[in-house]
């Protein structure tokens, strides 16, 4: 076998800033970024969260990126963040946004040619979280073997600029605890471990990356007999009968109801990641490495909020229909989505819900809706789609606006409080994962966050996995039934292809 050769990653300019300017900046702040900028032709972003965070992802990190599907062709988003060097943060028992309040409080020194996340907080907010910001119960069963929540200091960052192909390396220079030449130490110690001459093998012999892609399936071929259904079709169908009483009573508008399904995982985490972005391109594509055998991958097709230059975001996608085979169907199935009333009227409240999330936090008159129901096409599905955004007030801040609108609409129900009460009731295992939010929490301001969907939970040696469904007052049982099925689709085509390839 040939030995694997190194190439080395041509430096586009030093260390910015340099020592005399990070000296003045120190002067003034607890903590200067640094960073130094490289051509990022020889590398991928899967391949550079391998050799970062180790052989078998050992290492808890974090890669996020945004992979687009288009009809023809696949577009990367501009930014491939990678954070590495990681360490818990402690969240105690509490209310987890408190405990990351200093972190996001922090007083960085502004430097110009930095992505929008160059230090701060990546993990997740679980479901249940929310009992903390609302009096709210929880089911009673156990969810996967996962902590509520989980978030990772991480002041390590390799950032794929894909607009310019420039790769940046940075880092946060603790002004007090260190000198500028110690955070140098840590760019160049990261530089040389991506582009040194050593071998570098997230896998054993035989991984997806050395055989070929296993063929893929259509749901009717895809076989689910190895899932391990948590709730019978029976129950879930008496579930929706539940909620539709419920809605007739005048109790709640819409419900979001959910399954769940396990398998053991006999397939490399980082396999399935990569078929994932493969067979279900979406917007947020992540891969939380934890430790101890514990990940969360996703690819969500749905923003929860996020906050940049002191503008919240937030963006429902309900309304759900199936890809057509072809273009004519496609099309046709598109045309029916847009002409359903029940998914309108569904999609409507929960722009509403948006509306008053980010208003909670937004400054007077600065709230509106800048997309009404667009359809998003996915490899799977497509999705009715908006846009509500808002100024946030004087006083308030990115932090304030994820409590705000957590957990979403899309994933609970309307009105919030009391959707999530029947769910406590109708599900019998806690949510985790599922449901809450996963993104980053940036110091200076910055935060992006997605809804916890399309996403596996990797635990004891299992893949977990959870689909939900809008229900209202005319919902079909078994047509709800089969959208939580459809919505899972993309994981366990993405766990087949895994283990086939392994």
């Amino acid at each position: 076998m040939t030995a694997p050769v190194a190439v080395s990653a041509p430096v586009v300019a030093g260390v910015v800033p340099g020592p005399d300017a990070a000296r003045v900046l120190a002067a003034a702040h607890a903590y200067v970024p640094l960073y130094i900028e490289l051509l990022a032709d020889t590398l991928s972003p899967v391949t550079a969260f391998a050799r970062l965070c180790g052989p078998g992802l050992e290492e808890p990190g974090l890669l996020l990126e945004s992979v687009i599907g288009t009809d023809n062709s696949i577009a990367v988003g501009r930014y491939s963040y990678i954070a590495h060097r990681t360490r818990p943060v402690p969240l105690g028992d509490g209310d987890p946004l408190v405990a990351l309040r200093p972190l996001a409080d922090r007083d960085v020194a502004r430097v110009p040619g930095l992505p929008p996340f160059h230090g701060g907080a990546v993990g997740y907010l679980g479901y249940e979280s929310a009992r903390h910001f609302e009096s709210l119960p929880t089911a009673p069963g156990p969810g996967p073997g996962m902590p509520e929540s989980v978030f990772l200091q991480a002041d390590d960052l390799v950032v794929f600029d894909h607009a310019t192909r420039r790769l940046l390396i940075t880092t946060l220079h603790d002004t007090a605890a260190e000198t500028y030449e110690d955070a140098v130490g840590r760019l160049t110690a990261t530089r040389d471990h991506l582009f040194g001459d050593q071998p570098h093998r997230h896998h054993g012999p035989g991984s997806a990356g050395t055989r070929p892609l296993a063929p893929a399936r259509t749901a009717e071929q895809q076989d689910r007999s190895a899932w391990h259904a948590h709730t019978s079709e029976e129950r879930f169908l008496g579930m929706v009968d539940t909620a539709r009483e419920y809605i007739r009573a005048g109790d709640i508008f819409q419900v979001v109801l959910s399954q769940r399904f396990s398998k053991p995982l006999a397939a490399e985490p980082l396999d399935v990641y990569r078929h994932l972005r493969a067979v279900n391109p979406s917007p947020y594509m992540f891969h939380l490495a934890l430790g101890g055998g514990r990940h969360v991958i996703g690819a969500s097709p749905e923003l929860l909020v996020k906050v940049e230059d002191g503008r919240a975001q937030t963006r429902p996608l309900a309304g759900t229909r199936w890809r057509g085979t072809d273009a004519a169907t496609d099309a046709a199935l598109e045309a029916e989505l847009l002409a359903d009333e029940k998914e309108r009227a569904e999609h409507v409240m929960l722009v509403d819900l948006g509306r008053n999330d980010i208003g909670r936090v937004a400054a007077p008159g600065t709230v509106r809706v800048d997309r009404l129901m667009e359809v998003e096409r996915y490899s799977h599905v497509m999705h009715l789609s908006s846009t509500v955004s808002g100024d946030l007030a004087d006083g308030r801040t990115p932090l304030d606006a994820l409590r705000s609108t957590f957990p979403a609409g899309t994933v609970s129900g309307a009105p919030k409080i009391r959707a999530m009460e029947i769910i406590a009731e109708l599900e019998e295992e806690r949510r985790g994962v599922y449901g809450g939010a996963l993104g980053f929490i940036g110091t200076g301001g910055s935060l992006d966050t997605a809804i916890a969907l399309r996403t596996l939970v990797i635990a004891d040696g299992k893949a977990w996995v959870q689909a939900g469904a809008g229900v209202v007052a005319d919902s079909d049982p078994a047509a709800e039934y089969r959208e939580t099925l459809n919505k899972a689709q993309a994981l366990f085509a993405a766990v087949e292809r895994a283990e086939a390839s392994t």
